[in-house]
């Protein structure tokens, strides 16, 4: 099994040359089996650079089927779903799963943001692929083809989000985005959710000294993705979720910082790269 970063910022995309080697673009995870099959975590910016291999290969001739987990919706885990072209191919099977919140359906949710003030799309029904937009049961298992992936609901400052465990091919990977911990750590239901993983994508938007300003924003600071990885017996740490203020240099810094702190391998996760787990 393998993952590949197709966006790893927060917010808001951040072009330009401070941010070349990491990425700017936002959230999108590609987790692909060693069979082929691939499962999507979030349709931030991100997607758009997915779409285009998608579409050189069998999504261009619809034939392709694609889930995706959607971890919450706020606007930068779902900015590239206008754009993510496989949608506009007939034959194409998508299948989106994500939370209600607040008694409104996930399928409600996205179908406002591509009504006619955001979007020349009108709405789902004018996407040509066959579109299913499901409701996500946190807490247990469910089947994706050539996965298993279990999910459990974290704190996101006054609400809350998706983390999932996906495993295949005898690995397993642990994403955990935007979330912010209690002060006493992590939930004993994300503990065993995220216990002896090979690989934890966990939230570290800040570093420790920007988080002491910004706590309670809903996201974690480097020091406690650490904390956390080191809890569960992580085998290896992506820090993910960098600030749209993080440019290359200052990201180096703080890998840098976290590397000597942390018992747990640990690196930044960087746009277009493929992670072997």
């Amino acid at each position: 099994m393998k993952i590949r970063f197709w966006g790893v910022r927060g917010s808001c995309a951040t072009p330009g040359g401070r941010y070349l080697r990491y990425g700017g673009n936002t959230t999108a995870i590609e987790v692909r089996s060693d069979s082929g099959h691939r499962i999507l975590i979030d349709l931030g910016t991100g997607v758009t650079e997915l779409a285009k291999e998608l579409m050189a290969a069998e999504f261009g001739q619809g034939k392709g089927v694609l889930p995706v987990l959607l971890t919450h919706t706020h606007v930068d885990h779902i900015q590239g779903l206008p754009f993510f072209t496989p949608l506009f191919i007939r034959g194409n099977s998508i299948r989106i799963m994500g939370r209600e919140l607040a008694g409104v359906s996930l399928k409600e949710v996205l179908q406002d943001q591509l009504n006619g003030h955001y979007s020349p799309l009108y709405g789902l029904e004018n996407l040509a692929a066959g579109l299913e937009v499901q409701t996500l049961k946190t807490g247990a298992s469910w089947p994706a083809e050539g996965f298993e992936v279990k999910t459990e609901l974290a704190p996101h400052g006054s609400t809350s989000v998706v983390a999932c465990r996906i495993t295949a091919d005898g690995k397993s990977v642990v994403i955990m985005t935007d979330v912010e911990h209690a002060p006493e750590g992590i939930s004993p239901e994300l503990t065993e959710l995220a216990r002896d993983c090979d690989l934890l994508v966990h939230d570290a938007m800040f570093s420790d000294s920007e988080y002491a300003q910004r706590a309670g924003w809903g996201h974690s600071s480097v020091g406690s993705a650490i904390a956390v990885a080191e809890s569960v017996g992580a085998r290896r740490l992506a820090l993910f979720h960098h600030s749209p203020d993080s440019s290359d240099e200052h990201l180096d810094m703080i890998v840098g910082q976290a590397t000597e702190s942390s018992s747990v391998a640990v690196f930044a996760a960087q746009e277009g790269h493929d992670v072997d787990i």
